[in-house]
């Protein structure tokens, strides 16, 4: 799973040319693929967020960008003014249409899992989002209350004065983050319903939409299929596996994954990316009081981070202090440090492929029997929608051998499309955050669909319950 050392010195190469030019102008599909096989990624603040975006509004859609940037507020996505056919099929080489769709999205943008352990300088408020909390009869039956769950705290309570004030729960969507998913379902039925014709007009029989069991991906689709079926009114089933056994957001009882974890974290090539972040890690755990939970790696401080700027609320201050605050350049750093911390851990480090099969193998398993009946005709599916989280797109990124990962953002979205030709043959298209991967197998615009089978074969586990309990 290691770039190749030719890959590796061009990635150098490229870095070293961006420091002698200051940051870098980068188109927006470079934005997706930093060099980021070497720790000076993490340290050349000239490279700043290199080109991304980690800003969006409080209680507004995120603003459609005409450039197709990395955005870790809200990815871009398959959109009606910016999608192409593939180029067999846009040049009329080839006759075939699309006839089935496997979408994954990463859950639409949140409040913080993480609050600050000194406790928070700004209230966060969700007065303007109603999480509901109903169950309802499957036959007919006396409906219940539409009652909805509305986070207080009572100024009495003694450890608000560590936490946070204000009407959130921690983690949930925002307001922000359900009208991004609005915008998000309407522009995959531009595409996928009124141009391809393949999304029918009312949820049937031939689509299929599933969760992870968190309020945050149960909320995401209310919104986005609410796009995608604009007049469609009644419950629409979402699926869900339980939650102790669940094949996404690594649901299943696996101590493996974190025996195998901890040596990837051990090797010398993390150690040194620890050395080089450590006067930052050091300086903002004494800003905020963070144990070594908080400082083994970057995440805790990435993702309050960047919940505040995704949702218009400014980087944090110390609570006792609030003259000393994270600084841009700061927070660019930890971004950055985030992005080299999810390559390692999901395509670099030499124990990836077994990381993978541990953590994703039976999801990705369950993905290619969908594609093994459509080859086979035996499926009655044309449009399947899964909404689950980081921790699932990224290693699913990995198992695609893509050329370098960055943190899967808000809503990042995978879409595999499977073409069928006149002449009955199945080809393949993998669309990342709308564009078409680029991979260590190349760009992954118009392949044979068994050559996409073999691809993520590899990482499905022959027996992951045997796996799970080896360490």
């Amino acid at each position: 799973m290691m770039f190749s050392i030719y890959e590796g010195l061009l990635d150098m190469i490229a870095l070293f040319l961006s420091v002698l030019s200051g940051t870098p102008s980068l188109a927006s599909r470079e934005t997706f693929y930093p060099p980021l096989n070497h720790t000076t990624f993490i340290t050349n603040t000239s490279l700043g967020t290199y080109g991304g975006v980690y800003h969006a509004p409080t209680d507004q859609a995120s603003p459609i960008r005409e450039e197709q940037n990395y955005n870790y507020c809200t990815m871009p996505h398959p959109r009606g003014d910016t999608y192409s056919l593939p180029p067999p099929v846009a040049d009329h080489s080839v006759n075939a249409r699309l006839v089935y769709l496997e979408y994954l999205q990463r859950h639409q943008r949140r409040t913080p899992y993480n609050i600050l352990p000194g406790g928070e300088n700004q209230e966060y408020n969700c007065d303007n989002i109603h999480p509901h909390l109903y169950a309802a009869p499957a036959a007919q039956g006396t409906p219940p209350a539409t009652v909805y769950g509305q986070a207080y705290f009572d100024p009495s309570n003694p450890f608000l004065i560590s936490y946070v004030n204000g009407s959130c729960q921690y983690p949930q969507l925002t307001i922000g983050g359900l009208l991004d998913g609005y915008q998000h379902g309407r522009d995959l039925r531009a595409v996928y319903g009124d141009q391809l014709g393949l999304i029918p007009d009312s949820p049937d029989a031939r689509v299929w939409f599933r969760s992870s069991s968190s309020a945050l991906t149960q909320g995401s689709a209310g919104g986005v299929l609410r796009g995608v079926f604009p007049e469609h009114t009644g419950p629409i089933p979402l699926h869900q596996q339980a939650a102790s056994v669940d094949t996404v957001d690594r649901g299943f009882p696996c101590s493996a994954q974190n025996t195998l974890l901890a040596t990837i974290q051990s090797t010398p090539v993390w150690n040194e990316h620890l050395t080089v972040t450590e006067p930052l890690r050091t300086r903002l755990s004494t800003m905020f009081n963070a144990t070594a939970s908080w400082t083994s790696t970057v995440d805790h401080f990435a993702d309050n981070f960047q919940a505040r700027l995704c949702n218009g609320y400014d980087l944090p201050c110390r609570r006792q202090n609030e003259s000393d605050c994270v600084t841009p350049d700061q927070a660019n750093e930890i971004f950055r440090a985030g992005d080299w911390e999810w390559n390692y851990w999901w395509r670099t480090n030499p124990h990836a492929m077994r990381y993978i099969q541990l953590v994703e193998g039976l999801f990705i398993g369950e993905i290619v029997r969908k594609f093994e009946a459509v080859q086979q005709g035996q499926s009655d599916l044309v449009y399947s929608h899964n909404f689950v989280h980081d921790g699932d797109i990224g290693p699913i990124l990995g198992a695609l051998g893509i050329k370098s990962l960055r943190w899967p953002g808000m809503a990042s979205n995978v879409a595999f499309e499977i073409w069928e030709t006149s002449d009955s043959q199945f080809y393949a298209r993998v669309l990342y955050s709308g564009s078409a991967i680029e991979t260590i197998y190349g760009t992954l615009d118009w392949i044979p669909l068994s050559a996409l089978i073999d691809i993520l074969q590899p990482f499905i586990p022959d027996d992951i319950i045997s796996m799970c309990r080896s360490s």
